[in-house]
């Protein structure tokens, strides 16, 4: 969809969130499939000459939950620098068989039900498999369970595994620890040396170093969200825990859809109705984008300047809506863009990536923040997994277990 639109609908909306775009009966004015200036190709390389830099060790890629890592995907000339296929077999229940990436250190880590695999940043070989059964985790993008995702952090692989939290060394994929008092049920967050482990217990804080249990809270959470010392956890309510006790620091009844995010002390909840902000110190509203009835949002993506999240509309179909940050004031939308039943999971250097589907060919689209152009896409034979973005490369995983590196010229 060409920038000027976007402009056009950018003066559209910027009316207000509340008179602007509330009532509307279709999600918004884009509706075909955004159309990407480069489509990557299936001719696979040999692998990157330069191994991209930085790191994607968290599946949200920190412990916030933003989805926002500071380097420079790739945005010129993107090909598939190399791909490979894991040992996937359906897992019931489950609409994908491989988990999303995580990299770290030069290796990407995924989970099928064959157990977590180590491959090579820089070919896709692998380096090492640990047989293991994953767990089954309520879903983070979509309407199925998936399953859990490899964390890394300080040389170690957390694994949610059906018989309790695993850590492995990242260089051989061997077992530090094991802690097997309570079955995982989603996925763990590291944050300095706690691992919080939502498990059939509860949400359990242990000890990184050996798996010590240090505490445990009735609370529910897929995927929890920590900063500053608070971890919020997202269930039929929304509640905040003091990291270091567990303790009950606040809840609140809006309820996020899949998981929250948490930036800058603002707690943000995609709802089964509104986009909201809490306050992280004690759960107060300070806005909510409603935009009438019948309307979802997905858990956003926070950037400094952009909140990202998808819009599904009981009429229409799902858009990926940009919102301007204002302070603590609620945010103004920008643009959007048809991408079918999708989702927007990850943004980096300018960009957000969105994971499309109901085209031809089902894509992982990257837009620019400003205009939400589509500067290029890659074409999977399988709908993709959220991805992991690097400096200079972008690691996808179709919902079959093939994985694959897109790297820029």
């Amino acid at each position: 969809m060409p920038s000027i639109t976007r402009r056009t609908l950018l003066g559209t909306l910027a009316v207000g969130a509340a008179a602007g775009i509330a009532g509307c009966s279709s999600s918004c004015p884009d509706s075909d499939p955004p159309e990407p200036s480069v489509v990557v190709d299936g001719t696979a390389g040999s692998g990157f000459e330069t191994l991209p830099g930085g790191s994607w060790p968290q599946p949200r890629f920190d412990a916030g939950n933003t989805g926002h890592a500071p380097v420079r995907p790739p945005t010129d000339s993107p090909t598939l620098r190399w791909r490979t296929t894991l040992s996937a077999p359906p897992v019931d229940g489950t609409d994908a068989a491989a988990s999303s990436p995580t990299v770290a250190d030069g290796r990407v880590y995924v989970t099928t039900a064959e157990g977590a695999f180590a491959l090579s940043l820089r070919d896709g070989s692998e380096r090492w498999h640990h047989e293991t059964t994953p767990a089954t985790t309520g879903p983070t993008v979509g309407y199925d369970d998936e399953l859990a995702p490899p964390v890394v952090a300080d040389g170690r692989v957390y694994l949610a595994t059906a018989d309790g939290v695993v850590a492995l060394h990242a260089d051989d994929g061997t077992v530090a620890w094991r802690a097997t008092d309570a079955a995982a049920t989603g996925v763990p967050a590291v944050h300095g040396d706690g691992l919080l482990a939502p498990t059939t217990d509860g949400l359990a804080e242990l000890d990184a170093r050996d798996g010590s249990r240090r505490w445990v809270a009735d609370v529910e959470a897929t995927l929890p969200a920590v900063a500053d010392g608070t971890v919020v956890a997202g269930g039929e309510e929304t509640v905040a825990l003091d990291a270091a006790s567990g303790d009950r620091e606040w809840s609140a009844s809006a309820r996020a859809e899949f998981h929250p995010v948490v930036a800058d002390d603002t707690v943000f909840l995609g709802t089964y109705s509104q986009l909201v902000g809490l306050a992280l110190d004690d759960g107060r509203e300070r806005w909510a984008v409603d935009r009438g009835g019948g309307r979802t949002f997905s858990a956003p993506v926070v950037t400094p300047e952009t909140v990202y999240t998808v819009e599904r509309p009981s009429e229409a179909a799902d858009a990926t809506f940009a919102f301007d940050r204002d302070g603590d004031g609620s945010p103004e939308p920008r643009w959007c863009s048809y991408v079918g039943e999708g989702s927007v999971t990850a943004a980096a250097g300018g960009h957000a990536f969105a994971l499309q589907s109901g085209a031809a060919d089902p894509q992982l689209v990257a837009f620019t923040e400003r205009f939400g152009e589509a500067t290029w896409g890659y074409a999977a034979a399988d709908r993709t997994v959220p991805p992991a973005v690097l400096d200079g490369g972008v690691v996808t995983v179709t919902r079959r277990g093939t994985v694959a590196a897109v790297g820029g010229a």
